[in-house]
This record gives C-alpha cells, structure tokens and sequence, in this order.
C-alpha cells in the first residue's frame, strides 16, 4: 500500500503536519510505503496561465510539483491536511493545486494520470469556531481530488485549534480517530 501525504500548511511543526504526521503514524502499522511533503517546503512556482500543457502535457516549470503528482498518481490513497487562511487554504496549497493543471482531466493533452483507483482523504484545521469555513477548504481538496480521479472516502473538519497545543488539549477524539483510520486502512484497500 502507498500514501502521498500533503501538509498544506505555510509552516511546518504546526497542528496541521501534527495530523498528517498522526495518520502516518497509523499507517506506518501497515508498512505501508508513505512519501510526505511540507508544502512549504517545496519548490513550487506560479502558474503562468499560459496553457503549453494543453499542448504536450508538460509544464513550463521545472520544479517539485511532477514528483509530488507521480507519486500521488502512483498510491492508493492521497491525504491532503490544510489549515484555514481567511476560510480558504493557503496559498502555498493552492499555487499546488494550480500547478497541477498539465495533469488534470480538463487537460486532452496529460501524460500523468492514475493508472488503478485512489482514495483520498481531506484534512481541514481552524482557529475560529465555525464548520461552514472548514467546508469550504474540504470542498477545495475534493475538488482538486476529482480532477485527479481521486474519489474522496474521508473529511475530517477539526475547529477551536489556533495553535498545536490547542489541537493537544481539545481534540484528542479526533487525533486518536485519525491514527486508527490510518492503521485501518490495510484492510480497506
């Protein structure tokens, strides 16, 4: 089994990766093969706009992004965890998810597409008290999930958390729910 895990978060040790690092934890009961990526922590340009992918697939870019996407393509599952910029997620993620155009289905021209079914499971964390903020950074990762052909099996909305202690002190149901899942899923697949 393998995973490709994505903390989309702009700084790295914060609750978001603690989640990520959590269901990995889970998962690594499994021995399942895992590639985790900072999103931070990437080389990841802008997208251009310029559309050359929808010529011949490639990106005029030479950066992180084909590496994170072959492996995406090439898992079982896809987990995705960002936290709530002004209810959206942060721009680090979305330049991602922008620059992953050359290998969407709206592109007739991509040479990077799944070759067996992946599941995908979207993470979304947030200081402010309101689940409607978190359905929308959700929305966002399903989104980019169904242009990939990921079929969403697991959204996971955690609020009240501003800070990694906060994640510590108030949410252990859903950190101790996200290991479990993570180890589950060997049998799963």
């Amino acid at each position: 089994m393998k995973l490709t895990c994505i903390s989309g978060s702009a700084r790295s040790g914060g609750s978001t990766e603690y989640l990520i690092d959590t269901f990995i934890k889970g998962a690594e009961e499994n021995n399942a093969e895992i590639h985790k990526y900072c999103i931070n922590e990437m080389n990841i340009k802008y997208c251009l706009g310029c559309k050359k992918c929808y010529t011949d697939g490639k990106c005029v870019h030479n950066d992180d992004v084909f590496k994170i996407v072959s492996d995406i393509v090439s898992s079982d599952y896809a987990v995705i965890a960002a936290p709530s910029y002004w209810a959206d997620v942060p721009g680090q993620l979305k330049t991602f998810f922008d620059r992953t155009t050359p290998f969407g289905d709206t592109n007739p021209n991509r040479i990077l597409k799944a070759e067996k079914p992946i599941k995908g499971i979207a993470i979304a964390v947030r200081a402010g008290v309101r689940q409607a903020e978190n359905e929308l950074i959700l929305n966002s990762i399903q989104h980019y999930f169904g242009h990939l052909g990921i079929e969403t099996v697991k959204r996971v909305s955690i609020c009240e958390t501003d800070t990694l202690n906060d994640l510590l002190q108030k949410h252990q149901r859903e950190i101790n729910e996200l290991y479990e899942y993570g180890k589950s899923l060997n049998t799963a697949i």
